[in-house]
């Protein structure tokens, strides 16, 4: 039973709602406290987190200035003109870079400092610019790029390097509120007190956490009586917590035998844009510090991932509304002249991590027939539709103000689409037909998708349609690239021209 607190062996089913009604005042005021702890006594109500993207681009600006001034330096000293070139200057710094980001020198751990990053950054240095020297000299080019050059402009980039990224990782220390990843623990027992005592005593480090959840407590006491850390509450606090932002990743304090509980906590979190981390033992816990080898789950979309789709998104949308302004202007006249009412229709839909927002389109129904909650799903030749909204829907015109949803970053150009609320597939709610209805909410929601160009689009009269849809967005957000949204971009309109499955 989703959302419910599974019942203990033996007992069944009418006895767990009799319970829960029963009890639900005291869950609802259980959850408040949790919360009101959490603001009272973790970093003054939860600050504005920084992005991760931000702090990592910062830091490879900083790595990139490090190494680029001392190249110029190098060159001046030696008296050797324009050796090395700029194209020379550019590709040692680009290639640093490059060798310091596979070595994980840009993960959010790295940037909180330690000895790891810092033989990173020596290491991706020292493997750039002797590599290069010794690339000149067997291509027959050594003027290029002379060893002493080299020598010297490794002797003045590393300790500018290392003091950069040791006075960084001091900023972002101090900052820890803002910059650390926020974790609870999920868990009991002397499993999460050990894990508790060693996130604190790395404090400030990468992970803040914030209090404790237990699966299976009814009721949270004041503190969790093992760890020390506030007691949250059940698992809907962290839920709650999760649909807020105020949660970065969800640490699973269980041992390896625990597997149905494991699997159940997985499925349940599946639906969320959040990290979770499998921590059986205090010894697995520090492996995947920074490493993800227990990583169960991870945030779609994380890092620069997230801030090239972002880029991508705003790209897309301010390039199709300069394109698109002037028809937009027609339309709404033409649907102002059409029949009486607004020219704009603003839906509720279900977003990014469950959260409801206003879609905007153009109306195409007669606005005292007007359905905000799609109960009925739009056929062909419905009387609802206006005369002009049947050509618009047709064409699927009447989304194009959707690129302001995409701008204000309610949406994204391509992504699972959204729904109406109260839409259904054979007379279902669609989270009854599909399982996992709600993990296609782990990312934002699109104009367009994967199951719109794979031919999945328009009303769900079966439950198969649903099916299928909803695994194709799932797919989507498992695979995403930028690649991929080109294709599907690509498709997208050879299907609008084609004018299928829209009515």
């Amino acid at each position: 039973m989703h959302g419910v607190i599974p019942p203990e062996p033996g007992q069944g089913q009418g006895k767990l709602l009799a319970a829960l009604v029963d009890n639900w005042p005291r869950y609802a005021d259980a959850a408040a406290a949790g919360r009101g702890r959490l603001r009272g006594s973790r970093a003054q109500a939860l600050p504005r987190p920084l992005p991760r993207p931000l702090l990592a681009t910062a830091q490879c600006a900083l790595d990139g200035l490090s190494v680029g001034v001392p190249g110029l330096l190098a060159r001046d000293l030696l008296g050797q003109g324009e050796t090395p070139d700029a194209g020379v200057l550019l590709f040692g710094i680009a290639l640093t870079l490059l060798l310091l980001a596979v070595a994980g020198g840009y993960r959010h751990a790295a940037l909180f400092g330690g000895r790891r990053p810092l033989l990173a950054a020596s290491g991706a240095l020292a493997g750039s610019l002797l590599g290069l020297a010794l690339a000149a000299q067997l291509v027959g080019a050594p003027a290029a790029l002379p060893a002493a050059t080299a020598g010297l402009w490794l002797g003045f980039a590393l300790p500018l390097l290392l003091a950069g990224r040791v006075a960084s990782a001091r900023l972002i220390r101090a900052e820890a509120p803002r910059t650390a990843l926020r974790a609870v623990v999920v868990g009991e027992g002397p499993q999460a007190a050990r894990l508790a005592a060693f996130a604190q005593g790395r404090q400030p480090g990468p992970v803040r956490l914030l209090g404790v959840v237990d699966d299976r407590r009814r009721l949270p006491d004041a503190t969790h009586a093992d760890s020390g850390l506030p007691h949250l509450g059940p698992i809907e606090v962290l839920q709650a917590l999760i649909r807020r932002g105020e949660v970065d990743q969800v640490i699973l304090a269980l041992p390896w035998s625990a597997e149905a509980r494991v699997a159940a906590l997985v499925r349940r979190l599946s639906e969320y844009p959040v990290e979770v981390c499998l921590a059986p033992d205090l010894c697995s816990y520090r492996a995947c510090q920074p490493s993800p080898a227990v990583k169960l789950l991870l945030r779609p979309l994380d890092g620069w991932r997230g801030l090239a789709k972002r880029a991508e998104d705003i790209l897309l949308a301010v390039g199709a509304l300069a394109v698109a302004a002037v028809p937009m202007l027609l339309i709404a006249l033409a649907v102002r002249l059409d029949s009486p009412g607004p020219v704009l229709f603003r839906q509720r839909r279900t977003g990014f991590n469950n959260r409801d927002f206003y879609v905007l389109k153009f109306r195409t129904m007669y606005t005292d027939q007007t359905d905000h909650e799609a109960r009925v799903q739009v056929s062909e030749g419905d009387p609802r539709v206006t005369r002009v909204g049947a050509i618009l829907r047709r064409a699927s015109l009447d989304e194009l103000p959707q690129l302001l949803n995409v701008l204000w970053g309610e949406m994204s150009f391509v992504g699972p689409r959204p729904h109406a609320p109260g839409t259904r597939a054979a007379g279902r709610p669609f989270e009854e037909v599909a399982e996992r209805y709600a993990a296609r909410h782990r990312m934002k929601p699109g104009l367009t998708g994967l199951a719109q160009v794979r031919g999945w689009r328009g009303p769900t009269e079966t439950e198969e349609k649903l099916l299928r849809r909803v695994e194709a967005d799932l797919e989507y957000i498992e695979t995403w690239s930028l690649r991929l949204d080109a294709l599907i971009i690509l498709r997208t309109l050879v299907a609008v021209a084609r004018m299928r499955n829209a009515y």
